[in-house]
């Protein structure tokens, strides 16, 4: 942890500190910023002061999981027995009076529940105990976790290469198979990504998301051996496929979404929808390198509306079924700050050092793209990862896709 960079934010902002505090897990984020791995099966609490040192509060029986914290976070050892000894000592540990600020993992509203991993009992405990303001810790996690290292960023990149040879090598399989005659399936193509993966030697939490059509309209949907449809002449394409390295825990994911349609001559309603999509990943792009390049704070909110506002100006805002993108990282969806104002108001900002998604999508379940009369549906995603730097913001899974991929003879 950057122990000073964390007393710079709470000067900075007017906390008195932050109060990290776990039972058994509930809130994976106190264990991993304390260094510690095993906490035991007792409340425990660290308290992180804007002056001064840090002081923890554990349970007599689990003083020996304590015993190696972090030299920089070393500091008193306070032990409590009973449950009445937590509220006295708290009391001494924190500051006191409503003008003090405590960050905790806690969200208003849970507008940020990746963050709200506090119980309302412990809230009221603390309250209760020092009489501050509780306020969320949401962007001090996002400077302790989510920023990532040269090397991390370094993994990702490579994570992204071989995410666009593997879509690139889907799609000339898909290409090849259709001007063959070949019947080929969701997945089949799916499982030809996995087999790219284990090739190379990478991880992944769930298997790569191959949809056609009104499939594709359903953004969580992936193929499975029991459900799956086939890849035919006329579909529209959503390939969907994230991985990293397995070479260290903290290596990071890329995550990259692509669309085509099985046929060389597509019907005007999938290009309209295609170019929408992607006018609206390069109008949020472009809010972020204008704002950053004035020196301006930006926010995950402030670019999720950026992006739908192209999309609800198209006639699509029906169309919207989630936020435009989220953190990465080391897992799939990270701690750090999301491209979101749908499914939460995501007011971090976007600081040197993180990394996220952009991937706004249309999805019309009931569209007869093609005018059979037999509406097939359609979902269309464009996605691509970001990183901020110092002088500006990196696009790392270039390049773009501009136009629908034309699969087939």
């Amino acid at each position: 942890m950057r122990l000073e960079q964390v007393r710079n934010y709470l000067r900075d902002h007017a906390m008195a500190g932050w109060l990290l505090y776990d039972f058994r897990g509930q809130n994976p984020i106190a264990a991993s910023v304390a260094g510690i791995e095993n906490t035991g099966t007792r409340r425990w609490f660290l308290w992180i002061p804007a002056e001064g040192e840090p002081q923890w509060l554990v349970h007599a029986i689990e003083q020996a999981a304590f015993s190696t914290v972090p030299p920089e976070l070393a500091g008193p050892v306070h032990l409590y027995v009973g449950w009445q000894e937590i509220e006295a000592k708290l009391r001494r540990l924190l500051p006191h009076g409503s003008s003090s600020r405590i960050a905790m993992e806690y969200s208003p509203n849970c507008a940020i529940p990746y963050v709200s991993n506090v119980d309302a009992g412990t809230l009221e405990l603390v309250r209760a105990a020092s009489g501050a303001t509780v306020v969320s810790s949401a962007d001090l996690v996002q400077l302790v976790q989510a920023v990532l290292t040269s090397e991390q960023i370094d993994s990702h990149r490579r994570a992204a290469a071989h995410m666009l040879a593997a879509k690139d090598a889907a799609f000339a399989f898909v290409d090849a198979a259709l001007r063959a005659g070949q019947e080929i399936t969701e997945y089949g193509v799916q499982q030809l990504i996995v087999d790219s993966f284990r090739d190379t030697d990478l991880e992944w939490d769930h298997d790569p998301i191959v949809a056609v059509n009104g499939n594709a309209a359903l953004p969580h949907y992936a193929p499975s051996a029991q459900q799956h449809s086939p890849i035919r002449r006329g579909d529209a394409l959503l390939i969907d496929l994230w991985a990293r390295e397995r070479n260290r825990p903290d290596d990071c994911y890329a995550d990259i979404t692509w669309t085509a349609y099985c046929a060389q001559e597509p019907p005007p309603a999938l290009p309209r929808v295609f170019d929408v999509v992607a006018q609206a990943r390069d109008t949020a792009v472009a809010a972020i390198r204008q704002g950053l390049d004035n020196g301006q704070t930006v926010h995950g909110y402030e670019i999720d509306d950026a992006a739908r506002r192209v999309i609800e100006g198209a006639g699509f805002g029906h169309g919207i079924l989630h936020r435009t993108g989220h953190s990465l990282g080391p897992t799939t969806h990270w701690n750090g700050v999301n491209i979101d104002n749908v499914e939460t108001q995501d007011r971090r900002s976007l600081i040197p050092g993180v990394m996220f998604t952009i991937e706004p999508g249309i999805y019309l379940p009931r569209l007869d793209f093609d005018g059979s009369g037999q509406p097939k549906g359609l979902g269309i995603r464009s996605e691509v990862n970001c990183i901020v730097h110092e002088d500006g913001l990196e696009l790392t899974t270039l390049p773009l896709q501009n136009e629908l991929a034309l699969l087939g003879s």
